[in-house]
């Protein structure tokens, strides 16, 4: 990915999305996609006035109506796309025998549902182009149990799942694919469903227990992305990689 290109970001309007958007800007046009339209559009003025070039693009990834009308609309005013990063999600906590079904959906649909229909949708491009690179938003739990987590978890391993279908689908087409797996990134998401206290809580036994001392921060899962959507990381398909502080060695 040496040449500038347009790539594409879900989720871009906060955490991980938004410090990736930023990061890949400085090189590329990003398409920054988030269901929050607003805050898509705040993050491509970030990247405009530091000297970047991006579009906000509002999208309802777990609609399929919704990422074919992104699709159009980034085949009409940009063009093909052929590095993209799926990072939309959201966090929701529950045991197994106590989530209610429409959570479930819910996390079913953006995490697995929206994953594959990004996918769908840039990887007619890559094969025209006989090259492309996607990059999925996997999570540590997609290979580890964590109490209180059961539908996130089961979300993040079919990511995953699909990552190495698609890697494996579409290496004769020159298509690359890997999953990030991140370990507890100070974002967002992490602090949903807490309280400022049970938050600062939080943070202080991820400190405690982690190898590393500390939460991770979105431009350093940024960077890892920068490298798997690079040809620098051209051998490599198929895989999940960890950004975790040591969460999960193996």
């Amino acid at each position: 990915m040496g040449e500038k290109q347009n790539i594409l970001i879900t989720g871009a309007a906060s955490g991980i999305g938004r410090a990736s958007a930023l990061r890949m800007a400085k090189s590329h046009h990003v398409i920054v996609a988030d269901r929050d339209g607003d805050g898509a559009g705040t993050v491509t003025s970030e990247i405009v006035a530091a000297g970047g070039t991006a579009t906000a693009i509002a999208v309802d990834v777990s609609d399929g109506a919704s990422v074919r009308a992104m699709k159009a609309q980034i085949e009409s005013n940009i063009g093909p796309v052929l590095s993209a990063f799926f990072a939309a999600g959201i966090f929701i906590r529950g045991v197994t025998g106590e989530i209610p079904e429409a959570d479930w959906d819910r996390m079913m649909d953006i995490h697995v549902k929206g994953t594959f229909l990004c996918c769908q949708a840039v990887i007619p491009d890559m094969i025209a182009a006989n090259k492309g690179a996607i990059v999925n938003m996997s999570s540590d739990f997609a290979v580890m149990a964590v109490p209180g987590a059961a539908a996130y978890m089961a979300a993040k391993s079919a990511i995953y799942s699909l990552t190495k279908s698609i890697a494996l689908e579409f290496a004769p087409q020159n298509i690359r694919a890997n999953a990030l797996g991140p370990g507890p990134i100070d974002t967002p998401i992490l602090k949903s469903g807490r309280t400022e206290a049970e938050y600062a809580k939080a943070r202080e036994a991820f400190a405690e227990n982690l190898p590393i001392g500390r939460l991770g921060q979105p431009e350093e899962v940024a960077a890892v992305l920068d490298f798997l959507l690079s040809d620098r990381s051209a051998y490599m398909t198929g895989q999940i990689i960890h950004p975790n502080g040591g969460q999960l060695m193996w």
